[in-house]
């Protein structure tokens, strides 16, 4: 099916990562010219750059800092011009659980800043993007998790950045119809996907049987089942009448057990 992306700017945070590669992917075959940020990945970057055949180009910066943001947002419109599509897809998830009672000031604050603060200055910067050149259509998708839905036990910061994000999408998504009136905004929430930044906790057969017996389809998702869904909401064509939604790619999980520790097969994630 024709999204009527082709030629769409997308501009995507945190790109370096893996489902901001499969993301990015998604749009290239879809003829997008992309604008991909990535903060201290490099390399990595570099090396998956190469295999994008469209128009691309790498942009640097803490998003945390309004000013290397609003340098960045610069470098990607005097590159392509104003940016139609928006995935803030960049974040981080402190490895190490840590309870609510025990947890630094500084490790809150971090997590907030780099996850929800700096999600609010790309969208600020985006819908001045908008202002500067009006046009009907305009999609922002957030990467949110199911973590802001049931919660991460040892995880506050990152479950409360997380669900930040929905007041963000709901109240943006009210506003940017005064900038562009086709404008929408919508979140996308994963649940357990295999990256290469988890694929050392698939080690723990235990603990991953243990999520599996919460999702009904008892299997984990990969980056490229978030991507068609990013894809999918911020095409025009495709999903014109959907804003303000929470899409969940999490294989119907519900924040219970539905089945037993013998009912999981390991080999089948």
């Amino acid at each position: 099916m024709d999204s009527g992306l082709n030629g769409a700017h997308v501009l995507i945070t945190g790109a370096s990562g893996g489902i901001g590669q499969a993301i990015a992917k998604f749009f290239d075959e879809e003829g997008c010219c992309l604008s991909l940020h990535y903060n201290k990945n490099k390399k990595q970057i570099l090396r998956f750059s190469s295999e994008l055949e469209g128009d691309h180009c790498l942009l640097q910066a803490d998003l945390s800092s309004e000013v290397q943001t609003k340098e960045l947002f610069r470098d990607s419109i005097a590159t392509y011009g104003r940016i139609d599509c928006l995935v803030v897809n960049h974040g981080i998830w402190p490895e190490s659980p840590v309870p609510v009672h025990e947890m630094k000031l500084e490790q809150w604050d971090k997590t907030i800043a780099i996850n929800l603060r700096a999600a609010f200055i790309c969208s600020k910067q985006y819908v001045q993007n908008l202002v500067t050149f009006p046009k009907e259509f305009a999609s922002i998708v957030y990467i949110s998790s199911t973590a802001g839905v049931f919660g991460e036990a040892g995880h506050a910061d990152y479950a409360v950045s997380k669900s930040g994000l929905h007041g963000l999408m709901l109240s943006l998504k009210n506003e940017i119809t005064h900038i562009a009136s086709r404008g929408r905004v919508n979140i996308v929430a994963p649940g357990w996907t295999i990256t290469p930044m988890t694929e050392k906790f698939l080690e723990d057969h235990e603990g991953i049987r243990s999520a599996l017996q919460t999702i009904p389809l008892r299997k984990l998702a990969r980056p490229e089942d978030i991507a068609r869904v990013v894809v999918f909401l911020s095409s025009d064509r495709l999903a014109s009448h959907i804003s303000g939604q929470v899409i969940t790619v999490a294989g119907g999980m519900e924040g219970r057990k539905l089945f037993e520790p013998h009912e999981i097969d390991i080999n089948g994630i």
